[in-house]
Parts: C-alpha cells; sequence; structure tokens
C-alpha cells in the first residue's frame, strides 16, 4: 500500500504538470483569500464563491479532507464559460479515483461520484468547469499593521463535480460543499495551478478567512510565526491523499497522562483504523469510545480536586460543571483543568482555558466539549470546531507539515 500511495503522488504531479491537467488564470498574486462564518445552526463553516459567466454567488460547506468540490446541479444555470471534462483528460483520472484506472465516460464527459460527508450519501454526476473569481490576498499599506484589499482574480477551467448530490445535513441556502483535502482537484490544487503560488494554506477561524498560496495573512503582523508538526499518512486508503492526520502520543490533563492504549493514537497499516486527523464539520472533537471515557474521568477528577461540582449531563456531552464553581482568573478567564496534546516531534498543542474545552449551555452550566466517537471509530480522534475556533493553522502540502500559531496556541516545541 505504502508503494502505491507513493505512485499516486507522483501520478498527482506529473499530471498538475500539464497545461490540460489545470486551471489557468493570467493573474498572479501573492494569494488569494475566501472568507467564511460558522453556520449557528449546524456549526458548519461557510464560504462563498463566484461562478460562472455572468458570475453568480454559490454558498458552499468547507470541508478539510474534501477531495474536490462539488455543487448540487440540478437546476442549469446559463453559463457562456461552463465546459463539461472530457473523460480522457487527466483531470478526469485526478477526479474518477485513488486508484489508478479508466476514467468512467457518457457522452465523452468525465462521470464521477460526489459524497456529502455529513450525510455520506453519494450521487454520481459529471465533471464540469468554469470561471471562478474571488479576491486576492491582502497586502501590507504603508505602515505594517495597515492592510489593503487585493484586487478580485478569476480561475479559468476550474474544475468541480457537478450531480444531484442530497444536501441534507449542510447548512441552510448551501449548494454544495468546498474540498480542501490533498488531492490534485481540492481548492488548494486548483488555485496552485491557476496562479502559480504554493500549494499552501491556512486556516483563520478567529477572523473567517482561508488563505490560500501562503502569502500575507490579515493580521500576520500580531502571529509572526508558527511551529509544526508534521502531517502523517494513511498508508491503507483513500484518506491517504485527502484528509490531514498528525501524530498524536499522548493526552494530558494538568499533566497527567490519560490511560489510553497507544495502538489507538497510531495508524493500523493493514485496515488504515487509529490515529488524529482535523475536521471542519464535526462541531467538537470526537475520541473513539475507550479513549473518551479514559479522558472524560480523568478530566472530572482533577475538575473535582479544582472544587468544581458536576452537573446534570446535557446531550451529546458526557460530563457538565457548575459554572459558578469555577474561578475566574485574568486574562485566562474560568480556571480549569489543562488539556494538552503531545505531537510526534515533542510540540505540545495547549487546548487553552474554557473558552477552547468547554461549551457553554446556560449561565450555569458548561459541559466538556468532546464527544463520543464510538466502539468502531474509523480514525480514534477527530479534532473538530470547539477546538479550532481561536487558532490560524497552516497547512504546507509541499513540506508535510502544520503549523500552528504561537500566540493563539501557546504552544511550545520546535520552530523550523
Amino acid at each position: 500500500m505504502a508503494s502505491y500511495s507513493f505512485t499516486y503522488f507522483l501520478l498527482i504531479s506529473f499530471l498538475l504538470s500539464h497545461s490540460d491537467a489545470q486551471p489557468f488564470s493570467s493573474s498572479r498574486p501573492r494569494g488569494v483569500v475566501l472568507p467564511f462564518h460558522k453556520d449557528p445552526s449546524t456549526h458548519q463553516y461557510v464560504t462563498e464563491i463566484s461562478l460562472a459567466t455572468p458570475k453568480v454567488p454559490i454558498r458552499l460547506v468547507l470541508d478539510l479532507g474534501g477531495k474536490l468540490p462539488w455543487i448540487h446541479c440540478g437546476q442549469k444555470q446559463q453559463t457562456s464559460s461552463y465546459q463539461p471534462v472530457d473523460c480522457k483528460s487527466p483531470q478526469c483520472l485526478l477526479a474518477s479515483s485513488n486508484t489508478v484506472q479508466i476514467p468512467q465516460c457518457c457522452n465523452k464527459t468525465c462521470s464521477i461520484s460526489s459524497t456529502n460527508t455529513v450525510t455520506r450519501s453519494t450521487s454520481s454526476g459529471q465533471l464540469g468547469s468554469d470561471d471562478v473569481t474571488l479576491q486576492s490576498g491582502y497586502e501590507p499599506g504603508q505602515r505594517p499593521y495597515l492592510w489593503i484589499r487585493g484586487e478580485n482574480v478569476t480561475a479559468r477551467r476550474f474544475a468541480f463535480g457537478c450531480g444531484t448530490t442530497s444536501l441534507n445535513g449542510l447548512a441552510k441556502g448551501v449548494n454544495g460543499m468546498a474540498g480542501l483535502g490533498r488531492s490534485g482537484l481540492s481548492l488548494v490544487s486548483q488555485f496552485s495551478a491557476a496562479f502559480h503560488f504554493s500549494r499552501k494554506f491556512a486556516l483563520d477561524f478567529q477572523f473567517g478567512n482561508v488563505y490560500f498560496g501562503g502569502g500575507h495573512y490579515i493580521h500576520e503582523t500580531l502571529r509572526p510565526s508558527f511551529i509544526y508538526t508534521p502531517l502523517i499518512s494513511n498508508p491503507y486508503n483513500q484518506d491517504y491523499s485527502t484528509d490531514y492526520y498528525i501524530g498524536v502520543k499522548s493526552i494530558q490533563i494538568d499533566g497527567e497522562n490519560v490511560a489510553i492504549h497507544k495502538k489507538m493514537l497510531s495508524i493500523n497499516r493493514k485496515n488504515g483504523v487509529g490515529g488524529t486527523k482535523f475536521s471542519t464539520l464535526l462541531p467538537y472533537t470526537a475520541m473513539e469510545t475507550s479513549i473518551y471515557k479514559a479522558f472524560t474521568s480523568l478530566y472530572v477528577k482533577r475538575a473535582k480536586a479544582m472544587n468544581i461540582t458536576r452537573a446534570a449531563s446535557v446531550k451529546p456531552f458526557g460530563a457538565c460543571f457548575n459554572s459558578s464553581t469555577m474561578v475566574t482568573s485574568y486574562p485566562e478567564g474560568l480556571v480549569v483543568p489543562q488539556v494538552n496534546l503531545v505531537l510526534t516531534n515533542n510540540v505540545v498543542w495547549r487546548v487553552v482555558g474554557a473558552k477552547s474545552s468547554l461549551k457553554y449551555v446556560n449561565d450555569n452550566v458548561l459541559c466538556l466539549g468532546f464527544i463520543d466517537g464510538g466502539l468502531k471509530a474509523r480514525t480514534s480522534i477527530v479534532i473538530g470546531g470547539l477546538q479550532l475556533q481561536d487558532n490560524l493553522l497552516e497547512f504546507d502540502i509541499p513540506k508535510s507539515r502544520v503549523g500552528f500559531s504561537q500566540p493563539l496556541y501557546q504552544l511550545v516545541g520546535p520552530t523550523n
């Protein structure tokens, strides 16, 4: 399986190096920006792109591990720039599968399947291409703390899945999903090919922007450096080329290790089960049942030692607490047990304070913002929205690493 994965990435590199496998643009911005917001009902992150000629606003749910963008095309829009993708094109080969196989054709058009990764519903459709217009990256003004908005730029022949995949489970008003995964047709790869910048992007959950290309971030002067940890490959299945895994060595609460079977933290080479990945679709970090029980038990123990009393549980959470028994400290806020993830290269990711570890239920109750992912969880730990919401993450695909902005995460460890 490992040799297959290496071959697949060589294939992506080869296809993306050929002009007929890429979108294109005459513009050469340092980066491009997609604003997003958190939907209050689903807790999903929603962005908007301008597609077609004339431009039509399309709202999409961000899917960090998504393979490619797909749009519900039940009602055809009139556009002069739309083109179906030929089934013999390299783009079709990239979209059809994560294995080297002959793409499917329908009237010479590339036939693919698109998946709603929230409900796991799948439908067949076609691979199409059209123009996408978005804002170029922010450039510094005359003073370093001032930023000016970049001009709009257009990526032509931008590929996306077009079908009738169900929108059930997605935020109201959206028309598909925007895949950001490690694949040849994700937004990351296509913007990189169109504008000739690096396959690098950053998710800023606090300010609500996705920055593509590794250029300036709008508040870079406030957060000038990142601490990096390697991205881990899943050697077994297609998640290898889409999802972003990191290596977690242990979980600590107030310095005490959570009792976890070590094999749960690694990825099983025979079936791809285990490990830790990021998700923009889960509102809270999900843990395999045995990990969740051990984690919750230790957290409750440490909270009790701080004279924090339990409250009745509120679904989907397993442990809730009486906020009136928590002490407030400036500038941290409520003083609660400290959760740390110890990562592969001895970087310590601190889940800082009550805001990142507890979910507000009402003025009297806060719940531990982690959920039970089930006994048969395919991934042992999936880091979700609550633990990401105040952070700036930089995903550097060519260097296979993810960076954490220090003032947000308060990390300790290597900074190279």
